[in-house]
């Protein structure tokens, strides 16, 4: 019923020749987190970031919310998110304000330059599915960049192809085959290389020893054949300690982590440590 109450509301309208869905709700509530994130636009991109996802905190952590629509759409649902989503839209919000905008216009814009393939929606396949591919274009287009270095000490050989092997787990793929060789396609330039990573061990030490800081996208690197991390989130230094802002499955909501990074992972033996991007 409320995902029924929420079709019913939702608008779809075309922004530079790409159409996009949203609610009225939803693009109020955007609308006033700019007005609000504007008044700290002189502070850096990566505060930012954390200002923006610190207002969607409590925001319930919903699965899927890009995936509802048979054609692919520009989907802005900032009162429901996941893991990527929160982390999408909190960075461009952050982005439309140094951009020296506060407008649901260029929010878009923004948002649609990081979840696609050149920015563009033509289809299911040009939406960036994996964190590489999503860290590669937001490098091309000088958003992002990938840390490395020493503390980064632990490899990850890459070869992704969990989408085109597994079909049967995305709607879009169930429904349309040949999707699924669009997917592998884009899948082959991040087939057997090697990525650098920061193994979980190191993250028990503090902001000085650590190679992080405030505000950095933080991803956490997978040994499930075919992928490459899990799960996102974005670092907060706490007490000295990394904890991560995140939509939490586990707590349905966003949140910031109780648990230190380094606690957060312990238990966990797919995941072995972390990728680190800073907002540029």
């Amino acid at each position: 019923m409320r995902y029924a109450l929420l079709f019913l509301t939702l608008f779809a309208t075309r922004l530079c020749g790409q159409e996009i869905c949203y609610t009225p709700t939803d693009s109020a509530k955007i609308c006033n987190m700019l007005a609000q994130l504007e008044k700290s636009r002189n502070k850096k991109s990566a505060q930012l970031l954390v200002d923006a996802g610190t207002m969607l905190l409590g925001t319930p952590y919903v699965a899927g919310t890009l995936d509802r629509e048979k054609e692919e759409k520009l989907t802005i649902n900032i009162s429901e998110v996941d893991c990527t989503t929160f982390v999408e839209q909190s960075l461009a919000l952050a982005m439309t304000v140094t951009q020296g905008k506060k407008d649901f216009r260029t929010f878009c814009n923004n948002l649609r330059t990081l979840r696609y393939r050149s920015g563009s929606v033509r289809s299911y396949y040009d939406r960036l599915h994996y964190f590489s591919q999503w860290v590669k274009e937001g490098e091309k287009n000088g958003i992002l960049k990938e840390q490395s270095g020493k503390a980064f000490s632990s490899c990850q050989n890459l070869s992704l192809c969990f989408m085109s092997k597994n079909p049967d787990k995305y709607m879009q793929l169930k429904e349309d085959s040949t999707l699924t060789a669009n997917i592998a396609t884009h899948e082959i330039p991040f087939r057997n290389i090697t990525i650098p990573y920061l193994p979980k061990e190191k993250l028990n030490n503090g902001p000085k020893q650590l190679p992080i800081r405030n505000g950095d996208i933080i991803a956490l690197v997978t040994t499930i054949k075919g992928l490459d991390v899990t799960h996102m989130g974005i670092a907060y230094w706490k007490k000295g300690k990394l904890h991560l802002m995140h939509a939490s499955y586990k707590e349905k909501k966003v949140i910031i982590d109780t648990q230190s990074l380094h606690d957060y992972l312990a238990p966990r033996k797919s995941a072995p440590g972390i990728r680190v991007v800073r907002v540029k």
